[in-house]
């Protein structure tokens, strides 16, 4: 469905690197607790597979990442968050990308998904990529529909599962890939 040669617009959050007090385990608003202090996350150093990355043991049965600052959604734009990451130890969790959906006044945007389907995880030390695509509508190659009432998110993921891994995540990369399922917003 993607046309070749079309260029994304980066929306990509800053590096975990830049500090975690702009990353949540809750939601991602802005009361939303942060990783900064968490005595279960840290900014790792680079290893063979990544640069410098957050590194974090999981702790609750749905741990999530949310990036606090309100990335813009145009109304008819298709969206795509990815996210490489590796479990080095621990029950292997399952991973699914996950953002909320903000609309007026700042208040979450109801009745409408707020993750892409779980990815399992099968191997320790193994380069997993996760992504997927909010979109208007339901289509190949979307995951999350969210309609012109959002008109921003806080993205991240979630790994769900059971407690204890100890898990490494690179980056997450947004980018506006409207380009390339041919929509114009409006």
């Amino acid at each position: 469905m993607r046309a070749p040669g079309l260029v994304a617009i980066d929306l990509t959050p800053p590096d975990f690197a830049e500090g975690l007090d702009d990353w949540s385990s809750g939601d991602g608003t802005p009361d939303s607790p942060t990783y900064e202090d968490a005595a279960h996350a840290r900014i790792a150093v680079a290893d063979a597979d990544f640069d410098t990355c957050l590194e974090m043991r999981k702790i609750e049965p749905v741990q999530r990442l949310r990036y606090m600052a309100e990335l813009p959604i145009r109304h008819g734009s298709y969206v795509e968050i990815r996210a490489r990451l590796k479990v080095l130890r621990g029950a292997l969790p399952g991973v699914r990308i996950a953002a909320w959906p903000g609309g007026l006044h700042g208040r979450r945007v109801e009745d409408l998904a707020d993750a892409a389907p779980v990815m399992l995880i099968r191997a320790h030390d193994a380069v997993v990529q996760i992504s997927a695509v909010i979109g208007p509508r339901p289509e190949a190659g979307v995951d999350i529909v969210w309609d012109g009432r959002v008109l921003y998110a806080h993205v991240g993921l979630d790994l769900v599962g059971p407690v204890g891994a100890v898990v490494r995540i690179e980056r997450l990369v947004v980018r506006d890939v409207t380009a390339s399922f041919g929509e114009s917003p409006g």
